[in-house]
């Protein structure tokens, strides 16, 4: 799991950081943002070793989905790739 934490010197600057920050998370898979954000509220509503102890089980949960598949054909044919969300 990984942070970010930036400064802005201005509103303004502030949300732009946000929307290029936002723009990169929208171009992954919906499942593995989906998957993020469920462990992340998992870890602020119960605690981080709870999350942390679940995340193999997300993860291989993942690993089984058209769109991991996807994601390594894309990669693989050096094409962008084009998710489902299933």
């Amino acid at each position: 799991m990984g942070e970010i934490q930036m400064t802005a010197a201005t509103p303004g600057q502030a949300l732009d950081s946000a929307m290029k920050i936002a723009t990169r998370i929208a171009a992954n898979a919906p499942l593995g943002i989906k998957t993020t954000l469920t462990s992340a509220h998992l870890a602020l509503d119960q605690s981080e070793p709870v999350a942390l102890s679940r995340l193999s089980e997300e993860f291989a949960a993942l690993f089984r989905t058209q769109d991991f598949v996807e994601g390594r054909r894309a990669e693989a044919e050096g094409r962008t790739p084009f998710y489902t969300g299933k």
